[in-house]
């Protein structure tokens, strides 16, 4: 039995690997202002397309496309239909732009391509670089007499932009690195900052290739961006981002060269580049370069006006609530789906409370999110979907669904509401109810793993017998499999967070934080500048970990975070939340391992 269920989740698993390929490709250099340049947008099994919508093109003037070309690639599924749609651009003003990804339906779904961003430079500018390249580069010289040190510090450094240093809670701070050079140089991005008081959202990661020019103290500078964040601040207080640390390792010319200077920029790869000798005339030196602290005072929002059912939402918001389904019969599941909308601080955003009538029951909703990372504060929508069953017949009203926030344009509190519902629920037995429902779903799962499986077995006997058949002659070579190392139970990751239940709530806190991270870690190898709830959900997504369960793994890590920075004394609750983070974690192990 035990070796049909790990046929099954295999099954299962390479399932939820397919993923749409749909990309926006641009020129990586700049584009010169008064020129022309083309988008392309890249499907696969475009056969299954049923229609695309191009973005607005804003800050360029549209001149022509789309021009369509087709063709195939073959994969390890087959032959899939390839589609490249090129639009024609005119880049109008010098600047830094981006164009929005494009969005298609496949399948009854609907998919968007990437944001990419274009780097527009003026005729001037052009011109000017044309010659720089022409002419010896003196800042990759290291002319005698000079010193290394003082030259990187001046020509390679991080630099760190806030939007705001003061903001209500609830309300984003944008936040963006950046690296500098003039120089030939590696660098490594050795420690990410913590962002402690703030739930983060990336909009900009080291892997989308950032780069641009910019002019400063009257030199043009090589900067990619390291990384951009809106960082949502969870309690009022004085917050610090911590430095973002960079190791360098620059290059020098002992002459004068004409060269165009190029930067290779990692995380927690320059190690593997130890080897790296200098040529003849060329010299390399180490040196580490960081970003400035920066300190975030965060108001409290207002008590005067503050309503009752307030639970932290800060932005602009509307509300909207339907049932799937308005008559059902007795014990079938209904869904209640309510959708708030607008801009503001989703990833903080709790369930609304639902008021549900006798006689209605209803469970712990399900979430999904449609959100532009690109617009500051976050712009979109969080459905919930709300399971719910009435067992006995008659007529139920839902009363009006409330939503409260903390508009930051005018600083006062306001309320919206959606209409209330009714439910009709006849006499009707259903016979399919909601657990039969899951117990058929399985046995289906089931039946088709188990077809899967034959398959499999058939395959390693013929497999086998063509080995035997082939080489039998020759003694076989012993094959030794080393075994995998066994990740470490989840109790054993926990007992740090048992010892310290009777201690100062804080540390507490602290240490289930760090115990969950750490499991994260180990089980998805979460490191660095991805240790974020955003690519936590992503991933867990990928790995078929139900909406549910992922929702209750982000609860665990906001409750830690507000105990951590509030010093909040829960008492009792100490307990019933290590047993929830212990299911949860249970419940993603399941999965995973």
């Amino acid at each position: 039995m035990r070796y049909w269920l790990i046929l099954f989740f295999l099954a299962g698993a390479f399932t939820g690997i397919a993923q749409v390929s749909f990309k926006t490709l641009v020129p990586q250099q700049p584009v010169v202002s008064g020129e022309s340049f083309q988008v392309q947008y890249i499907i696969e099994e475009a056969d299954k397309v049923t229609s695309i919508k191009p973005p607005a093109f804003s800050n360029f003037r549209f001149v022509a496309g789309p021009n369509t070309y087709t063709g195939t690639v073959s994969t390890n599924k087959g032959i899939n239909t390839l589609k490249n749609l090129v639009y024609t651009l005119e880049a109008v003003k010098p600047g830094s732009f981006i164009i929005s990804g494009a969005t298609l339906v496949m399948n009854g779904e609907m998919y968007r391509s990437n944001d990419v961003v274009v780097q527009v430079i003026s005729k001037r500018e052009a011109v000017q670089r044309s010659n720089a390249e022409s002419t010896p580069n003196w800042d990759y010289v290291l002319l005698p007499g000079e010193n290394a040190e003082e030259k990187i510090k001046q020509n390679l450094f991080v630099k760190v932009a806030v939007d705001k240093r003061n903001c209500y809670v609830g309300e984003p701070v944008l936040a963006t690195f950046k690296l500098y050079s003039r120089l030939q140089s590696k660098s490594d991005i050795a420690k990410n900052p913590g962002f402690y008081g703030f739930s983060v959202y990336d909009i900009i990661s080291l892997q989308d290739n950032i780069a641009a020019t910019e002019r400063l103290n009257g030199k043009l500078f090589d900067v990619h961006t390291i990384r951009k964040v809106q960082l949502y601040p969870l309690q009022a207080g004085s917050f610090t981002i911590d430095p973002m640390e960079v190791l360098n390792k620059v290059e020098f010319a002992t002459s004068a060269v004409s060269k165009k200077t190029e930067q290779q920029i990692s995380e927690g790869l320059l190690g593997m580049h130890d080897d790296d000798k200098p040529g003849e005339g060329k010299a390399i030196y180490e040196t580490n370069s960081s970003t400035e602290p920066v300190s975030i005072t965060v108001k409290p929002l207002p008590e005067r006006g503050r309503p009752a059912a307030f639970n932290g939402a800060t932005g602009h918001f509307a509300i909207a609530a339907a049932v799937v389904k308005s008559r059902l019969s007795k014990n079938e599941e209904g869904l209640l789906e309510i959708s708030i909308k607008g801009k503001g601080n989703f990833v903080q955003l709790d369930a609304p409370v639902i008021r549900w009538p006798a006689g209605m029951e209803g469970f712990a909703p399900a979430i999904k999110d449609s959100l532009d990372k690109s617009v500051v504060p976050l712009k979109g929508s969080r459905t919930f979907r709300f399971p719910f069953v009435c067992v006995n017949a008659g007529t139920y009203n839902l009363p009006a669904i409330s939503f409260s926030f903390f508009d930051t344009d005018s600083n006062s509190y306001k309320t919206v509401s959606a209409k209330g519902l009714e439910v009709r629920v006849s006499n009707t037995v259903q016979r399919n109810s909601l657990p039969q429902k899951k117990n058929t779903s399985i046995a289906a799962q089931s039946e088709k793993a188990s077809r899967i499986a034959v398959i499999i077995i058939a395959s390693l006997v013929l497999v086998i017998l063509l080995y035997w058949g082939l080489i039998k002659k020759e003694k076989p070579a012993a094959i030794i499999i080393p075994e995998k190392p066994a990740l470490p139970a989840i109790p054993v990751l926990l007992e740090p967070v048992y010892l310290s239940m009777t201690g100062e709530s804080n540390i507490f806190f602290r240490e289930l934080h760090g115990a969950t991270w750490n499991f994260l870690h180990q089980r998805f190898g979460f490191s660095g500048s991805e240790m974020n709830k955003q690519l936590v959900q992503s991933k867990m997504n990928d790995a078929g970990i139900d909406e549910n369960t992922i929702q209750q793994l982000l609860t665990v890590l906001s409750q830690c975070e507000t105990g951590i920075f509030t010093n909040a004394d829960f008492g009792d609750d100490k307990e019933a939340l290590m047993q929830r983070t212990k299911t949860v974690l249970e419940k993603i192990d399941s999965v995973v391992s």
